[in-house]
């Protein structure tokens, strides 16, 4: 490692240190920050609870390293190239440094990340692990490992043709879900393929490949799930010493292949610092990130419905643009499956546990189904920043049409329609995907045709006011760079604007009202909720000045 890039990475280190310690004079900063140590410390004093020991189980430990194993490859495999910081390029790239001492220079960052980790690690699972500090060093190993494979792939996926790389990215989702479903099979024996998809009509589809249940029944499948399950041989197998040689000699080999990846760093570093650069610089200004070049798109039809004439107009362009963002609907169809496929796999397990004889009244199984689908409505948290069809990105636009001869309060209902329509869709989407497990009365499912609608509607209007709140403020030049302590603030206004209905239904429950009552109470005080926040979309829109040389 160059001493020069050493003494400028701890220069500049020391100097993010001090600039955050200044930043928390600021109440978002501090707010933003004590929450977390606030959580820290909540996690360090209950340490002691048995749920931490449920976290250590071998099969635990062994699915949590293949999401983070996973997660490392398809994270670099998504950069495409390292990325450093613009103003470093230029020192970097043309002084005499070597590719080994850059690579070391990038991966600094990771390794200080793995060690306080790995402190955070020891601190709270010290008194269930046998050999603490054994356990902690093979922790922070194990990371290291990861940053050099991610760093690897990273190289390695800059070297590829775009479209090369999009159709390898979706192989390498198909092949993470496949490794998934393996392994909740195997570890927890958790089926993810209904028994429709192993019944053999199914089979002829596929003959004569072999299906998931086929080769989750395999014998090597069924040897490794029960080595998987007793510990006992899995402890004598794997000492102490050895686990820790092995994994200090994982990540020895892997920055020795690191270093022999027949990579151009430089030029494609350069072009992902360049786009991380111009990314950062449209999220301060407030614009959307700029959009993957796409083929010519024909010109779409005028609308012949009336209901998209007049302010509808807005609904209609929404309507278009969300029509040519097929990578943002793609996104928003595998977030539903991902969240959705946990959920499946515990409706499965409660009817195989009733089938195994397990006893249940219908009373508690028809609640259990109410709880999954009310759960499901937490997924227009997630949705949302998928369809930003929107005042988010209609920044540019915003002067424009506070020239409409429309109410402002018509305008930011037909702005934010687009995307809590497309939210209930895919919820919709979800409950269907749960249906194979699960049946839902009526009452059911009149709740989630009420709930699911007012949860979306809040949410996507509490995201609208926060651009539209930042977007006031860097037209009176008073704007402030995005960062993470403010998404984590919005965050929490997004959970919080539920406080009203949830205890409004907490008092009627505690008057002696009935289930029904305080959920219609719930219902109304959220709705209620909902049409305050449009009026301050509305006043916050009207409120909107900016100069041109910003558009």
């Amino acid at each position: 490692m160059n001493r020069a890039l050493f003494y400028l990475w701890f220069a500049l280190t020391k100097r993010r240190v001090l600039r955050f310690s200044a930043g928390l004079r600021r109440p978002t900063t501090l707010i933003g920050f004590g929450a977390l140590l606030s959580f820290i410390g909540f996690l360090f004093y209950h340490r002691e609870h048995e749920v931490l020991d449920q976290l250590i189980r071998r099969e635990t430990l062994i699915g949590c390293g293949m999401v983070m194993l996973g997660g490392s490859l398809f994270k670099g495999f998504l950069r495409r190239g390292l990325a450093f910081e613009p103003a470093d390029v230029e020192f970097l790239f043309t002084g005499p440094f070597t590719r080994r001492q850059l690579i070391l220079y990038r991966l600094l960052p990771d390794y200080l990340f793995a060690f306080v980790e790995g402190l955070v690690f020891l601190g709270l699972f010290d008194s269930h692990l046998t050999h603490p500090l054994l356990a902690t060093a093979c922790f922070i190993l194990f990371q290291i490992v990861c940053f050099h494979l991610a760093t690897a792939m990273s190289l390695f996926a800059g070297s590829l043709a775009r479209h090369v790389h999009e159709r390898a990215r979706w192989m390498l989702l198909g092949v993470y879900f496949l490794l998934t479903a393996v392994y909740l099979r195997a570890a927890w024996d958790i089926r993810l393929v209904p028994p429709i998809g192993s019944s053999p009509f199914a089979q002829l589809l596929f003959y004569p490949a072999v299906t998931l249940s086929d080769l989750a029944t395999s014998p090597t499948i069924g040897g490794w799930a029960l080595k998987l399950a007793d510990s006992a041989t899995a402890t004598q197998f794997l000492l102490s010493g050895l686990s820790l040689a092995g994994f200090a000699a994982a990540a020895a080999v892997s920055l020795a292949l690191l270093f022999k990846l027949k990579a151009d760093v430089f030029e494609t570093s350069l072009a992902t610092a360049t786009r991380i650069a111009e990314r950062r610089l449209r999220l301060r200004e407030g614009r959307r990130v700029a959009a993957v070049e796409r083929k010519h798109s024909r010109s779409a039809r005028l609308p012949h419905f009336p209901v998209f004439r007049g302010v509808g107009a807005i609904v209609w362009k929404n309507l278009i643009v969300a029509r040519r963002s097929r990578r943002e609907l793609l996104l928003a169809f595998f977030f539903t499956v991902v969240f959705t496929v946990p959920l499946m796999a515990l409706l499965w397990l409660l009817h195989d546990l009733m089938s195994k004889g397990g006893e249940a009244s219908t009373l508690d199984v028809t609640g259990f189904h109410s709880g999954i689908a009310l759960f499901l409505g937490f997924l227009a948290f997630l949705l949302q920043r998928t369809f930003p069809f929107d005042f988010r990105g209609d920044g540019n636009h915003l002067v424009g049409f506070r020239t409409l001869p429309v109410s402002p309060v018509a305008l930011a209902l037909a702005e934010i329609t687009v995307p809590v329509v497309f939210c209930l869709a895919f919820q919709a989407l979800g409950v269907a995907m749960l249906t194979v497990y699960a049946s839902f009365d009526w009452t059911t499912m009149l709740l989630m045709l009420l709930a699911y609608p007012a949860v979306t509607l809040a949410v996507n209007a509490i995201w609208n006011l926060h651009y539209l709140f930042g977007a006031t403020r860097r037209a009176n030049n008073r704007a402030q760079p995005a960062s993470a302590v403010g998404t984590f603030m919005i965050v929490a206004l997004s959970f919080l604007i539920f406080y009203p209905a949830g205890w409004t239904a907490v008092r009627l429950s505690d008057w002696g009202m009935s289930i029904a009552w305080a959920t219609a109470g719930f219902l109304v005080v959220q709705y209620l909720v909902d049409w305050i926040l449009l009026l301050m979309l509305a006043r916050f829109f009207q409120r909107f000045e900016v100069s041109r040389d910003l558009q």
